[in-house]
């Protein structure tokens, strides 16, 4: 019946067999390694997109906890910075209640020493003048005298000594 047809029996098998060992050989060697290479390659693929959405996670977090520590570091600074601030106004405020204090001791100190001394000098001029009766020439020389003596009083203050009368 094939040879009524042109068929050639045993080429048919033959080409048959040498067709299944073409195929086979084409499995074999060139369409597996590429299906092979080219499940591979989509394994790296998707490995790669998890590995990109593992590591995108991650950022997000450390964003999010970057974000928290920057938030608590801005509380503790503005809470240093308000500290600082009351101290500061605080001292400056017991700064100036120990100037004005020392200020007032100083001045009550140096009147009190003026007071003395002028009292010294008022005894000692009515001193002089008891001792002697004076007549006008005498007691005008006595309260120049004087004059000259108070003008060498120390001045309150200056501390730097005893300070002469200005002469007339």
């Amino acid at each position: 019946m094939l040879g009524s047809l042109g068929i050639n029996g045993w080429n048919l098998i033959v080409q048959l067999v040498a067709f299944l060992i073409f195929i086979y050989l084409l499995w074999r060697y060139a369409l597996g390694p590429i299906v092979g290479v080219l499940d591979q390659r989509s394994d790296r693929i998707r490995e790669s997109m998890e590995a990109a959405q593992r590591m995108q996670a991650e950022l997000q977090a450390t964003a999010a906890r970057n974000e928290e520590v920057l938030g608590e570091a801005r509380r503790e600074a503005q809470q240093i910075v308000s500290n600082a601030r009351e101290e500061a106004g605080a001292q400056a405020e017991e700064y100036l209640t120990r100037a004005e204090s020392t200020l007032r001791q100083e001045t009550e100190q140096a009147r009190q020493q003026l007071r003395q001394e002028v009292a010294d000098l008022a005894v000692t001029a009515a001193g002089r003048i008891v001792r002697k009766e004076l007549d006008p020439a005498t007691q005008s020389r006595l309260i120049q005298e004087t004059l000259a003596e108070a003008g060498t009083v120390v001045r309150p203050g200056n501390g730097s000594g005893p300070t002469p009368a200005p002469e007339a």
